[in-house]
Formats: structure tokens, sequence, C-alpha cells
């Protein structure tokens, strides 16, 4: 199993709540430009998470990227999930 990324701590709670659930990663990369880490799951987010004033929630729902995303510092670091 390759490493677990490390993301700041709420996205990296997020990260492991999913991977319990049943999601797997199924890529990290450092795009967009302002994004030092991206996340992307194979699949939908399972549950809904507390947001903090760090992180945000948006609902993308384009094929051609993803369906949701949480961002932590307005897109330093985005955890996204597919469909």
């Amino acid at each position: 199993m390759p490493d677990l990324p490390q993301m700041a701590p709420p996205l990296q709670a997020i990260l492991l709540s999913e991977l319990s659930r049943g999601n797997s990663i199924l890529s990290v990369g450092d795009w967009p430009p302002d994004c030092r880490l991206f996340v992307m799951l194979a699949r939908p987010f399972r549950k809904k998470y507390v947001m903090t004033t760090d992180v945000e929630y948006a609902v993308v729902n384009d094929p051609h990227y993803w369906k949701a995303e949480y961002l932590y510092r307005n897109g330093l670091e985005c955890l996204a999930c597919g469909f």
C-alpha cells in the first residue's frame, strides 16, 4: 500500500474517515496551480462532515473534474471525490 498523503489536520480527518468507510484514493497531486496537495477519492463522500473556519465544502458536479470537494484555506489543499 502506498504511503498515505499527509493533509492538513481537518482534511486528514475526513480522508481517514472516508478510507475507513471503504473509499479509496484514486490520485494524489499538486493541481490546480495554487494547490500544494490534491487528493482524489474514487467514490463520493460517504457522509457530510462538520466544517471548520479553515474548511469549506463545495459541490462541483462536473464529470470532467469531480463530484464534490473539501477545500482547506481557500484551496491550499483539496480533498475531492469522484462520482
